[in-house]
């Protein structure tokens, strides 16, 4: 069976540019790429469709890509009806019979319709589960849509709580953006991926450059009063798990649970 990598992890952490390290080393990108725009310039390296698709998914459930609120109880029966329409752009954007690779943020709270089509055009999920600073999130998104902090910050631990719970059972790491700045090689073969040495240089020619805004340590995270503890809590488990075997789900069955995240 094919592997089919997902990509998941919040707006502006860093997905583009692993998805798109990733694709010079093994598996196909979707055919009907998004452009890059003023924000990311490099490209999105996403499914133009599959970003409509999550959109009009989203918008079914009440929600839409910046909304942070937890889904109706009816959103597994709602999201089940979106699956042969998943199915559909699978066939018709991914080359058949071949390893590819699959991103867009939205999808980390949409896993229920994406994980039976892939299922349903023969694809392995293998889940990457893609991290940054949630403080370097906020800042990034408070330049770009003007967000609060508080809001950015509701909307990460959304984003990294759902992934995390629907993801359990399958193939998975979990990469930091750091580490693919310092160590992108490491990050492929944790990936799973065979370093490719004639898409090296193309490589690090990608990631050269002004990828790196908002630089935030973990420090200032933990002393930052205006963060919550749930949020802490989230972000150094998933810091601490490239470096031990797997995640603890309680971390993140509190953080969905939590006041501040259904507030």
């Amino acid at each position: 069976m094919r592997s089919a990598l997902m990509v998941l992890g919040m707006h502006r952490s860093g997905t583009s540019a692993l998805t798109r390290v990733l694709s010079l080393h093994g598996p196909a990108l979707p055919g009907d790429l998004m452009a890059g725009r003023a924000d990311n310039p490099r490209g999105f390296f996403e499914s133009r469709g599959m970003v409509a698709l999550d959109d009009r998914m989203l918008a079914a459930l009440g929600s839409a890509w910046d909304d942070a609120r937890p889904f109706a109880p009816d959103a597994a029966a709602v999201l089940a009806g979106f699956v042969p329409e998943c199915v559909a752009l699978l066939w018709d954007q991914v080359p058949a019979g071949a390893a590819f690779i699959l991103k867009d943020p939205r999808a980390c709270r949409l896993l229920p319709a994406w994980l039976p089509a892939l299922e349903a055009v023969a694809a392995r999920p293998f889940a990457v589960i893609a991290v940054r600073n949630p403080l370097e999130v906020a800042a990034s998104l408070a330049t770009r849509d003007g967000m609060a902090k508080r809001d950015a910050l509701r909307l990460w631990l959304s984003h990294v709580v759902a992934a995390e719970r629907d993801t359990r059972g399958l193939d998975r790491v979990v990469v930091h953006y750091d580490d693919l700045l310092r160590d992108w090689r490491g990050v492929v073969a944790r990936v799973g991926l065979r370093v490719r040495g004639e898409a090296s240089a193309a490589t690090e020619g990608f990631l050269a450059g002004a990828l790196r805004h908002h630089g935030r340590g973990t420090d200032d995270l933990l002393r930052d009063a205006a963060v919550p503890a749930v949020v802490k809590r989230a972000y150094a488990e998933l810091r601490r798990a490239p470096g031990e075997d797997g995640l603890d789900p309680a971390v993140f069955d509190a953080a969905a649970g939590s006041i501040f995240l259904a507030a």
